[in-house]
């Protein structure tokens, strides 16, 4: 989660392309991971729906996906991404 993090905070590049750099480090994240802790399990769920609607190569449709988001819709989620490991952390 922190290398999404920095991926999201330290580049100049645009939201889109910040949030598809960090897509690879999120999907390293097992959602196992929080299986002690159901409410981070959803939180993380809702991030992951939302960065690959699609079932199949998930990495390969976040991005596609993150590509075409505006920079609201980018924001938001890597806004709940920054205040996911703000609750881990």
């Amino acid at each position: 989660m922190f290398e999404a993090v920095r991926a999201l905070s330290t580049s100049p590049e645009s939201i889109q392309t910040r949030l598809i750099d960090a897509t690879e480090s999120l999907l390293a994240v097992k959602i196992d991971e929080f299986a002690g802790d159901p409410e981070l399990t959803i939180k993380f769920a809702r991030i992951l729906d939302l960065i690959a609607v699609d079932r199949g190569d998930v990495e390969a449709i976040a991005a596609e996906t993150a590509a075409y988001m505006t920079d609201t819709q980018a924001s938001v989620i890597a806004d709940l991404v920054c205040d996911f490991l703000y609750e881990i952390a």
